[in-house]
């Protein structure tokens, strides 16, 4: 595949920046029971999972990532908050019953029964931890008269204080075909994400910034199938995770995501059913990493980069013909890119700090050898982890099986 000019290659990668876990409709739930009778006065705002679609220039998603991670937060703490600031509601889940509601409709007309349970031992696996792991609560969404875990559209589970590196934090599954059936009905994946504080050991010096790099808490989202039918990186990148991370005293955001696309992907046209790359029509790997600070003008300097068939460390080229690197953004968008490292100027994050970040793509990260007693592998960007990717409902905990 020749390039031609730089845009038409951008413009196939901007495909890619704009697909990310879309619940296209925000909502809200509300009781089909008269006032009086709703023993559950709570609001579930769901349309919080929602992410800011990038807008259609060079390096989108990284303009529209920390907007979705806010709001998968914001729901979490969205949804803690408002139980713990309702003392009724406390009282009526906790214990070994919990409290149960059918028929609550969204917006949308989906019918469902809300479940809470407070105070009590819930165990759930994850793909970013081995075995399980046991939470102190559990909120769960499903179809109104099922029994089949296949028709849960959403679970719920964390511990009272998610920031404590004692307590197993708090991990959301969902499925957007389930929850927005009407706009996102050619969704087929299960989607999650955990939150945690890790709790390590080490704390390494950065001589690039001259600080300690201590790590903050840990965001990482999971995806296992098409994301839509609409267009073909919806339909075809169908395994993906993305990792953010707070550092430095929360003063740093970090950022990486590895999305597998399907070798029959129909980016280009004189390349019909073999993805972007012309090589061995092998499924395709997009790369992103960047370091954004959280002060001043938030300035955040990016690495990307698309292989076929094999995930190389440290390689930013698109197709092994092209680098858009480094890639430079402020408060107020986009600035540049084609930015050699030594013409960063001094206000961003270092290139040095980016590489090492971008370098652990492909890789078991540092989650699996700086001290971390959770059991978790968070950082796991091997190939062979996102081919295989599956995210697993549980079985509802009596007695809302």
């Amino acid at each position: 595949m020749k390039i031609k000019n730089r845009n038409s290659i951008i413009s196939k990668i901007v495909l890619a920046l704009l697909v990310f876990f879309g619940i296209t409709a925000g909502f809200q739930f509300r009781s089909g029971a008269k006032k009086g009778e709703n023993p559950i006065p709570f609001s579930l705002n769901v349309s919080l999972l929602r992410p800011l679609y990038a807008s259609a220039d060079q390096w989108g998603f990284v303009r529209g990532s920390a907007n979705w991670a806010r709001g998968n937060s914001l729901f979490m703490d969205d949804v803690i908050g408002s139980i713990q600031s309702n003392a009724g509601l406390v009282l009526l889940a906790s214990g070994t019953n919990g409290i149960s509601q059918p028929n609550f409709s969204t917006t949308t007309g989906t019918s469902f029964t809300i479940s809470i349970k407070l105070a009590g031992s819930f165990s759930a696996s994850s793909t970013a931890y081995t075995g399980s792991k046991t939470f102190d609560n559990y909120l769960e969404l499903k179809l109104t008269g099922s029994t089949s875990p296949d028709d849960i559209a959403l679970q719920f589970y964390w511990d009272n204080n998610p920031r404590d590196p004692d307590q197993d934090g708090a991990l959301v599954r969902y499925r957007l075909q389930m929850l927005n059936p009407s706009q996102d009905g050619g969704s087929s994946a299960d989607i999650e994400s955990y939150v945690y504080m890790p709790k390590l050991t080490d704390v390494k010096y950065d001589p690039a910034t001259h600080n300690n790099v201590v790590q903050g808490l840990v965001q990482v989202y999971s995806w296992d199938d098409k994301l839509a039918n609409d267009n073909e990186i919806s339909l075809h990148a169908r395994h993906g995770r993305v990792i953010l991370e707070e550092m430095d005293n929360r003063t740093v955001f970090c950022f990486k995501a590895l999305v597998r696309i399907d070798s029959t992907a129909n980016l280009v046209p004189s390349n019909a059913n073999a993805g972007l790359c012309s090589g061995s029509a092998s499924d395709e790997y997009y790369k992103l990493a960047y370091s954004q600070k959280l002060t001043g003008d938030l300035e955040v300097t990016a690495k990307s980069g698309w292989q076929e068939g094999a995930i190389t460390s440290g390689d930013g080229n698109l197709c092994g013909l092209i680098s858009l690197n480094y890639g430079l953004f402020n408060v107020n968008g986009f600035v540049k890119d084609f930015v050699s490292a030594g013409s960063i100027p001094s206000g961003y994050v270092p290139a040095t700090r980016v590489d090492n970040l971008y370098a652990r793509i492909g890789t078991s990260g540092k989650s699996g050898d700086t001290g971390d007693d959770m059991n978790v592998l968070w950082d796991d960007l091997r190939k062979n982890t996102i081919d295989n990717l599956d995210v697993v409902f549980e079985a509802s905990p009596p007695p809302f099986d």
